[in-house]
């Protein structure tokens, strides 16, 4: 927002949903106490809106490209193109405008983006990646073709705010999508989401560990990938059992239900340390409503991998 804007002003909007917002907000303090009786719009208040209406409309490529400018320009500041490229996303959430944008040359940005000294303007194009690609099969061709998945990889370890980005980033370009996909694994992106689900950056762990139950669930190769990669073994590092909530504990336990959707990853799971951390689990947090997830996950492990334990047979 410029300094100079009035916060209790509500913003112009950029289609039409903003439109019907804008209305409500801009009217609110005139609702009248009692249901209002419709009558017919008077000529002067017709013109009246007309003028408002015509007031508020703009060319959204010409927005774009005013965008583009000031993000390509060395002499702007830092905060002018976090503000810019927050601008470019509102836009390119709606499916079209996104491949406007790649029509436009907008893709040219990306890349000085992610190279940008700044960590918001870093981030804010790392979550421009995010909205363009979601769902957007148009997008995440050229966004491969753009060859920015190593540089994602390579901003996973960059600060928290960042890293988290470059996982939903990375998230929506693989998803759903398998030239993506392969091209992330060719350059080691599986063995990068195990670093992270080990990570102590709570968000970017949960990221991590969403992405991999995503892959894992759609593509049963992934998943045995990941499992030849020793995940089952590295995510077992990471349950401690606790007497309160605790998200790292239960994203290992989520991620675990995950691989041992085979027999393999059954196989991997069968250590007698394993039961005793997954019934000390349940023991020490039975009745507690925050921990009730992670108490069904360490039941269903306990049910999947033990059961037939006393019978001495294998899965």
């Amino acid at each position: 927002m410029a300094s100079g804007d009035n916060p209790d002003q509500p913003r112009n909007p950029r289609n039409l949903q903003g439109l019907l917002k804008f209305a409500m907000e801009a009217t609110k303090n005139e609702d009248a106490p009692h249901p209002a009786q419709l009558a017919e719009m008077d000529e002067e208040r017709r013109r009246f809106l007309e003028e408002a209406l015509k007031s508020l409309t703009f060319d959204v490529v010409q927005e774009l490209e005013k965008a583009m400018k000031l993000l390509l320009d060395k002499d702007s500041d830092n905060d002018a193109k976090a503000e810019a490229i927050d601008t470019v996303i509102e836009f390119v959430q709606d499916m079209d405008t996104a491949n406007d944008f790649f029509k436009v040359g907008g893709f040219y940005i990306i890349k000085p983006g992610l190279e940008s000294p700044s960590a918001p303007v870093r981030s804010g194009t790392l979550q421009l990646v995010g909205e363009l690609a979601q769902n957007n099969p148009f997008c995440q061709q050229h966004l491969l073709e753009l060859n920015i998945l190593a540089k994602l990889t390579e901003l996973l370890s960059d600060e928290p705010s960042v890293a988290q980005q470059a996982m939903h980033a990375i998230s929506c370009m693989v998803r759903n999508y398998e030239p993506c996909l392969a091209a992330f694994i060719e350059i080691g992106g599986l063995e990068c989401i195990l670093g992270c689900i080990q990570t102590d950056n709570d968000k970017l762990r949960i990221k991590s560990s969403f992405l991999m139950a995503s892959l894992c669930t759609e593509l049963a190769p992934v998943r045995d990938e990941f499992i030849k990669l020793n995940a089952v073994e590295r995510v077992m590092a990471a349950v401690k059992p606790t007497k309160d909530f605790d998200a790292k504990l239960e994203t290992a336990l989520s991620t675990l239900n995950v691989l041992t959707e085979c027999q393999e990853g059954i196989r991997r799971c069968r250590e007698r340390s394993l039961k005793e951390k997954l019934e000390t689990i349940v023991k020490l947090n039975a009745g507690k409503e925050e921990c009730q997830e992670q108490i069904e996950y360490a039941e269903t492990l306990l049910k999947r991998c033990f059961s037939d334990e006393n019978e001495g047979t294998d899965r």
